[in-house]
């Protein structure tokens, strides 16, 4: 296990859940020793001091230039969306740029019916993809690292079923217009934005009974401003399912917790900033990227 990231969870408070319909959510306090002033994507991207582009004239789909043109450090999120140019992409690895630098960012396709210029730039994607493609991509990076084979075809399946269960028409195939018909109902997950408590540096996800996330970042006031990106995320992945039923016990959720800190892990070269290590185990996978002081983002799916 890697131990700046074990005793970071090691040391995790978990509150009672908030929830919405099957979707249910355990708040996370703990260690904040690695938040710093950093930017996030959508704020460098409006500053105008971060630009991502098509690598080349050409492009390449799992690759992207992105330029911090600014003076702070800018924080690019696993799953954060990303739109325009030549098709629109996610972000599969977290990515902590530094000022003035010019590095290639890793992403994945969630627009396959398109291959054309809508504009040079991209602009910030609303919400983030859903549970069930994240765990996905995760398992792709990490096959990707270890053995050099990268699985898109199954992230592309997993668009499509979404889309076909939501009945969502989209001439490119694009992730974000299978929201569309759901988007009433995802209004409602809304209100767990008011009642997580103050302080709420992570947490766990259910779907009923089923838990099918851990996430955390640096603290307490990076969390905040990036909950609600998340948390349509989290709801999307629970809107048009009547089951499972029920709540998990606070007890299972520590388990979880304890089994992804507990995890073997291997390190790998990280893109930017930092370190990027990544951790399979007893039905678990997942990521971390730690700075300096400590875990910056760190997610575990379940299954």
């Amino acid at each position: 296990m890697d131990e700046t990231l074990a005793q970071a969870l090691q040391r995790l408070e978990i509150k009672g859940p908030v929830s919405h319909g099957l979707l249910h959510i355990f708040p996370l306090q703990g260690d904040t020793h690695a938040e710093q002033d950093i930017s996030l994507l959508e704020g460098a991207l409006q500053a105008g001091t971060l630009h991502i582009e098509e690598r080349h004239e050409a492009g390449s789909v799992p690759e992207l230039r992105v330029v911090n043109e600014g003076s702070r450090r800018v924080l690019i999120l696993e799953g954060d969306k990303l739109i325009g140019a030549k098709h629109n992409r996610v972000v599969n690895s977290s990515v902590l740029v530094a000022a003035g630098s010019d590095l290639t960012l890793p992403g994945s396709c969630i627009e396959c019916g398109r291959w054309s210029y809508r504009s040079r730039a991209f602009s910030p994607g609303t919400g983030s993809p859903h549970v069930a493609l994240r765990r996905l991509e995760t398992r792709s990076v990490h096959d990707s690292l270890r053995r050099g084979r990268v699985h898109r075809s199954a992230l592309w399946r997993e668009v499509h079923r979404k889309a076909h269960l939501h009945a969502a028409a989209s001439p490119t195939h694009a992730l974000q217009d299978s929201r569309s018909s759901p988007s009433a109902r995802l209004d409602a997950f809304e209100k767990l934005t008011r009642d997580l408590p103050e302080g709420t540096s992570g947490v766990v996800v259910a779907i009923g009974e089923r838990l099918v996330l851990l996430e955390v970042l640096a603290g307490p006031r990076t969390f905040a401003r990036v909950f609600r990106k998340l948390l349509s995320g989290y709801a999307f992945e629970s809107v048009g399912l009547d089951r499972p039923y029920g709540t998990p016990d606070p007890q299972a959720v520590r388990s979880f917790i304890e089994t992804a800190a507990k995890a073997a892990h291997e390190e790998h070269q990280a893109v930017g900033s930092g370190r990027d290590v990544r951790f399979e185990d007893d039905g678990i996978s997942g990521y971390a990227l730690i700075g300096e002081r400590g875990v910056l983002h760190a997610a575990a799916f379940a299954g």
